[in-house]
């Protein structure tokens, strides 16, 4: 079908669809159910921005040298998305669009910074789109999810620049937990979005069909499919009732789509982006703070968080390695820092019921702030309300070089968050150790062995 890149994929007809395959529809997880942020209310939403390379205008020798200009144009992330857009827009004509071509042309401002706030992340949602063979139309799309906002929850539990919810989150792989949230990491993330949307183009055979499952979920479509041919109506995406902001979705995705393939005529500057990579991804498998992290790769914390948004109480802490994002230039630095250099690693310890949270900070040489940043306390009038383990700061000396892009500092504990059916015998039994052992590490259980959902069981790794 022209206008759809699709490899090996057949294009079908949403109107040939038999009740069977629409039946099979109705098992799609939803991406989000009236969820997602919206640009027109969400652009002024604080980000902390990231420098990112641009080209100038003494770039090339003569400003009239077409052929230099084309060079640069060819090296342009913008470029390759508008050379790559994919989705057909002649099946249905959508008078949404014109409505939101109109809205965000009236407002060049907001297109302007939502192009600026997307630069460190397009070149590799590009190069993912590439390589599926995914129209880049795609690369558009957390402007009207999130404004690309790495940390938006959206008021249906929606997170991430690509608003999943939780339950299909996790459906492809995103973990969640206390200490780290698949949805606001950028890369799994971005994986996760195109794994769904590929999914839901070969459900549908239509990529309009698909953006709008992906917004509201394939049943709901499904069921608008299967209603219009019970009326004998045409079953495009614009002919469907599907619901609000559904409806109003994938027009707004293609408005921006008509400003950013011809920005000039709305008065909108976008500025040429290097197709090269923004950042680095290392591995690490510690325990630490994010302000730590960032301090041995020479960033700001804001900065950092802008990259690494998936750790949502400032704490690398993990089981297993956790994948980082540096930018490029940062990756030497940040190795050489964690090999060499010190840090706080945050440790288990049994604070007393009646213990002042200030003292606690004092003790540990660390400000209130902090403790509080990373441990949600139970105190009245300052004092603790009852014995829990707190995370608390210990400095640490990286001993350890980094090998082959993975880094391994000291190895934390595991913490294991209680889940539901949980008790200290089932867990000691999981992790091969004693019940003796587990009650040593863990203070608070050494009078008792009532555990609640949610709480944390530290255990030491060989």
């Amino acid at each position: 079908m022209p206008g759809i890149r699709s490899a090996g994929i057949t294009c079908i007809k949403s109107n040939l669809f038999s009740l069977a395959v629409l039946a099979l529809l109705f098992s799609c997880p939803a991406h989000a159910e009236e969820s997602g942020a919206n640009p027109q209310t969400d652009a002024h939403v604080a980000v902390p921005t990231i420098a990112v390379p641009v080209w100038h205008e003494d770039t090339v020798n003569d400003a009239e040298d077409d052929e230099a200009i084309a060079e640069a144009d060819h090296n342009d992330v913008w470029q390759r998305i508008r050379s790559g857009f994919g989705v057909d827009e002649e099946a249905s004509e959508n008078p949404l669009v014109a409505d939101h071509e109109s809205w965000f042309a009236a407002r060049p401002e907001n297109v302007h910074r939502l192009a600026e706030r997307s630069r460190p992340f397009l070149y590799h949602i590009v190069e993912e789109l590439d390589r599926r063979d995914m129209p880049m139309e795609i690369a558009l799309l957390p402007m009207i999810e999130s404004a690309f906002n790495p940390a938006a929850l959206s008021s249906s539990a929606a997170s991430g620049i690509w608003q999943f919810i939780p339950a299909t989150g996790r459906h492809y792989g995103l973990r969640q937990d206390t200490w780290y949230d698949g949805r606001r990491d950028f890369t799994a993330a971005t994986k996760a979005a195109l794994d769904h949307l590929g999914k839901l183009y070969l459900d549908f055979g239509d990529w309009q069909l698909a953006l709008a499952a992906h917004n509201c979920g394939g049943g709901c479509v499904a069921r608008a499919i299967r209603t219009n041919i019970q009326l004998g109506l045409p079953t495009d995406y614009a002919s469907l009732t599907l619901p609000n902001e559904t409806r109003h979705y994938v027009p707004k995705l293609l408005a921006l789509k008509s400003l950013i393939r011809e920005p000039e005529p709305y008065g909108i500057a976008i500025e040429q982006l290097p197709d090269q990579p923004y950042f680095d991804q290392v591995t690490v498998h510690a325990s630490m703070d994010i302000h730590s992290a960032a301090r041995l790769a020479d960033m700001s914390s804001d900065e950092f968080i802008a990259l690494n948004a998936a750790f949502p109480r400032n704490l690398i802490l993990s089981d297993t390695p956790v994948n980082l994002l540096l930018p490029v230039g940062k990756l030497d630095a940040f190795q050489r820092n964690l090999a060499t250099g010190n840090w706080d690693t945050w440790q288990p310890y049994a604070a007393k019921k009646g213990e002042r949270s200030t003292a606690i900070a004092k003790r540990f040489d660390t400000t209130l702030a902090r403790l509080e940043e990373h441990n949600q306390l139970h105190v009245k009038n300052g004092k603790l309300l009852r014995a829990q383990t707190l995370l608390v700061p210990v400095r640490r000396h990286g001993t350890v070089a980094a090998q082959g892009g993975i880094s391994t500092p000291s190895i934390a504990p595991i913490r294991h968050v209680v889940r539901r059916g949980d008790t200290l015998h089932a867990i000691a039994r999981h992790f091969s150790v004693s019940l003796a052992d587990l009650r040593a590490w863990n203070p608070i259980f050494r009078k008792s062995s009532t555990i609640r959902v949610g709480q944390m069981v530290f255990v030491r790794q060989p």
